[in-house]
């Protein structure tokens, strides 16, 4: 089974204890928390991935660093997490998580890009017409990418739409390209000049 199967099936599992418990917010949260914790410690990510490290010992560790920062259910699933030697997983699995929390919360996540910091009434504007266009809540992530010289682009899951300055430019460079006589694309070929006899 690939690890991505893997992965959809402890944050299946996992899910269906938080909503019987009525705590899937709250596991969302925990694991949100936790990815932002995996992504900033290198030593962290190496020491969960390590397979000579003995079950035991990460245990004591985890048991250390998260006992008091997260739930008794988030605990306890590291802990089989570890037990099961799935660990290294950590990361797809609350991915996973996240992905199926959208479909039962009826949620979508948007990442928005743009040149420069949005405004807080324009991004509130626009979370409110992808809420109004889609019917769902809105989970906006806004990301800042200087290289699009203007405009924003909205990603939705796979899906990208693309109104940036950049992307138009491209687009009208490809329209010129397309319409440009053949002849002058020939690297063998000059332009004329008004000064040739």
């Amino acid at each position: 089974m690939s690890p991505l199967r893997i992965a959809r099936r402890y944050a299946t599992a996992l899910l269906r204890l938080a909503q019987e418990t009525g705590e899937h917010e709250q596991i969302y949260q925990e694991l949100s928390w936790l990815r932002r914790i995996l992504e900033s410690s290198s030593e962290l990510r190496a020491f969960l991935r390590n397979p000579i490290i003995r079950s035991e010992q990460k245990h004591a560790v985890i048991h250390q660093l998260f006992a008091e920062r997260v739930s008794p259910l988030v605990l306890q699933f590291l802990l089989l997490l570890v037990s099961k030697r799935r660990e290294a997983l950590l990361p797809e699995i609350i991915t996973a998580y996240e992905e199926l929390y959208y479909q039962y919360t009826d949620r979508l996540p948007v990442t928005v890009r743009s040149a420069v910091p949005l405004e807080a009434a324009l991004q509130e504007q626009l979370v409110a017409a992808l809420q109004e266009r889609t019917g769902k809540t809105i989970v906006p992530s806004f990301v800042v990418e200087p290289t699009l010289l203007g405009g924003i682009q909205l990603q939705i899951g796979d899906t990208v739409i693309d109104g940036t300055l950049r992307h138009a430019l491209e687009r009208l460079r490809r329209q010129l390209l397309e319409r440009m006589p053949a002849r002058w694309l020939r690297s063998e070929l000059s332009l004329p000049t008004d000064h040739e006899p």
